[in-house]
Formats: structure tokens, C-alpha cells, sequence
């Protein structure tokens, strides 16, 4: 992929943190090609502290690859995100999308008619579909239940899902600057928009069982499960400290118009 060439002007940066995923990554990037229209999406992997060849399979799938020995979900999504604003000025929003096969590349639709219509976060939201129960495993489903309702109680404003399956747009990366790199990275946007005042939705997103490897936060035991979603809860209240005055998140001239225009099909957490 040739990234300088002025005719290459992607609109959507399709963010995917990687660590230790040799064994599906290529499957994962395939699906999603297979998908995308190549000339509005880039897909961009943030390999972080990977032991094994997660890199080299991505680069075989011409997937870009932006690497940091960092470990942990954010640092791969930061490192991935940098890539781009140094090297591709057109990307106008960020979709985050899972390494391991849980995500539907057909779900990233969705998300871009969504910010189409003037939305500037979007999340997928998994947990309104029972046929994703069994795939996300019951104590998953509580737990982001759970976390949904602390971002309500932190916000003011209604939540079902953590989702890591999301668009945030490029300004308002821009304007949260997450500091959560670990296990605060999906609340702490979540928490920081709201307060921004930024136009936020959820659409009905699918939940699929990984394709292959370890899993290393939903899936596992309820204990661990328990640890990982109190480190969420304290984030949470670090983001509400951090953002504790609301402010107007300001659109692009274009994006104001969207937002005047109708908005239809959409299930908004409003």
C-alpha cells in the first residue's frame, strides 16, 4: 500500500490493537478487506508487547503496522492512531475493531452511517442481542452491563454497552487525549464525551467467538473478570475527575450540517 501517493485519501482509519494474535490476525485482516472500500479505509494494527509474529502477519495481509513495546490495549490503539496523524491527514474518524474475530466487519457500516448522520461517537452495542449472550459468556455480559450503568451514573447519560467496537471522530480524539492506556481506555472516551458534549449513539453490533489464541479479558474467570472490572470502575472515576466540567464539543463546519439534517435508522442512547 502505497501511503504517500496523493491519490490515496482515506476518510476512516480502521483501528485494530494486536498483541500475540499470530494465529488470527491474518483471518481477522482478510474478512475486513474483503469488506472495506480500500480508497475510504485504512486499516491500521497497533502491535503492543506482542512475544510472537502478530507484525509480520499483518504486513503479509497489507494491513500498515505501527509498533510499541508497550503492552496493553490502549498503547496499541495510541500507537496505531499516531501512525496516522503523521502520515494521513484525511482520516476524519477512527473505528476500533477487535484482533481476535469478535468484531463484524459488516458492523462498520453501521458506525459510518451513524457519523454520517452527524454522530460523532458511535458505539456498537453487543448487549441488546441475546445471540450475542453466548458468545460474550454470561459473566461478560454482567460485567459490561454493570460498567455501562457506572458510565450512566458517572455521566448522566444512558449506557448498555462498554464497547470496544466504536468511531470516535478524529476531533474529538483529538480534544479527550485519553491518558488510559490499560484497562480504562474504552471508559474513559465514553465518560469524556458525554461531558464534551460530543453526539453520541449506539447501534445494534454482533459479538462472535475469537478465532483463535488466549483470551485475555472477556472470557475468563469470574475472579478475573471481578479484578479487571474494578480497575475499570476506579478509571471511570478518573476520567469523571479529569473531565469535571462539561464543555461543548466543537464540530467541523460540515459535520454542524450533518447534525441539522434528519437522522433515521438509528438506535440512540440519547
Amino acid at each position: 500500500m502505497e501511503i504517500t501517493s496523493p491519490t490515496f485519501r482515506p476518510a476512516f482509519a480502521v483501528i485494530i490493537p494486536a498483541c500475540d494474535e499470530e494465529a488470527c490476525i491474518g483471518r481477522v485482516l482478510d474478512e475486513l478487506s474483503a469488506t472495506l472500500d480500500p480508497q475510504k479505509f485504512v486499516i491500521v494494527v497497533g502491535v503492543n508487547g506482542s512475544s510472537d509474529k502478530t507484525a509480520q502477519v499483518a504486513r503479509l495481509h497489507s494491513a500498515l503496522v505501527a509498533e510499541t513495546p508497550e503492552r496493553g490495549y490502549g498503547y496499541g490503539c495510541q500507537r496505531a492512531i499516531d501512525f496516522v496523524t503523521a502520515t494521513l491527514p484525511s482520516v476524519r474518524a477512527y473505528i476500533f475493531f477487535a484482533g481476535d474475530g469478535a468484531s463484524d466487519p459488516h458492523d462498520v457500516r453501521k458506525l459510518v452511517d451513524a457519523y454520517e448522520q452527524g454522530y460523532a461517537f458511535v458505539l456498537g452495542a453487543r448487549t441488546g442481542q441475546l445471540s450475542n449472550w453466548r458468545a460474550m459468556r454470561f459473566s461478560h455480559v454482567v460485567a459490561n452491563f454493570a460498567l455501562a450503568l457506572w458510565c450512566g451514573l458517572l455521566t448522566g447519560r444512558g449506557f448498555t454497552d462498554l464497547a470496544p467496537l466504536r468511531l470516535i471522530e478524529r476531533g474529538l480524539f483529538e480534544a479527550i487525549a485519553p491518558k488510559e492506556k490499560k484497562f480504562g481506555w474504552t471508559i474513559e472516551p465514553q465518560i469524556a464525551a458525554v461531558r464534551l458534549g460530543a453526539a453520541i449513539c449506539e447501534v445494534p453490533a454482533s459479538e462472535r467467538p475469537r478465532l483463535a489464541g488466549r483470551q485475555k479479558v472477556s472470557g475468563v474467570t469470574w475472579r478475573r473478570t471481578f479484578t479487571i472490572g474494578c480497575r475499570i470502575l476506579a478509571a471511570g472515576v478518573r476520567a469523571r475527575m479529569r473531565f469535571h466540567r462539561a464543555a461543548a464539543f466543537d464540530l467541523a463546519p460540515a459535520e454542524k450540517e450533518l447534525v441539522a439534517q434528519p437522522q433515521r435508522g438509528i438506535v440512540a442512547a440519547e
